[in-house]
């Protein structure tokens, strides 16, 4: 069990990411302090990519449909991007997997590096999506009980923030 923590807010969204019971830190917070120091440069770009499209969500336009790679649904992933011409592939690209739920709010959870072609493939990365699919799943069931339309965000936001993950 736990809950969605509010990590960012602007006046452009709201920024949630899990935090499960018995955790001192949120499932975006697990990800910055695994992936901030990366050696290659590669997944490094990435990395940069990933807080770059943050800060412009943050600063900017939101959470924007175009500022995502469809992974199915509601569930995206940054960076958008990747250089076709990798030097070397068997390093991978860095994803970071969030729900999108409209322009104004986010919820971010982990991600890794994928050096598979699919997600599917790379048994920690399809556990951090099968888990992002289960939370937005009970999103959808309780904005559907209160009759809650995902755009309408003063009526989504308190949904967001009391729902039991």
């Amino acid at each position: 069990m736990g809950k969605l923590e509010l990590v960012i807010e602007s006046e452009n969204i709201s920024i949630y990411s899990p935090k499960f019971d018995g955790e001192t830190a949120t499932e975006f917070e697990k990800f910055m302090f695994i992936n901030r120091d990366l050696s290659y440069p590669q997944l490094k770009r990435d990395f940069d990519a990933i807080i770059s499209v943050i800060k412009k969500m943050t600063d900017d336009c939101g959470a924007r449909e175009n500022l995502f790679r469809l992974e199915g649904g509601n569930i995206k992933a940054i960076p958008l991007c990747v250089s076709l011409r990798r030097k070397d592939r068997s390093v991978g690209t860095l994803r970071l997997y969030c729900i999108r739920i409209s322009d104004k709010i986010l919820v971010i959870g982990n991600g890794g590096i994928k050096r598979t072609d699919t997600f599917q493939e790379d048994p920690a990365l399809l556990g951090i999506v099968n888990r992002l699919r289960q939370i937005e799943h009970q999103i959808f069931v309780e904005s559907k009980k209160a009759h809650v339309n995902y755009y309408d965000f003063d009526k989504m936001k308190p949904i967001i923030e009391t729902i039991t993950i």
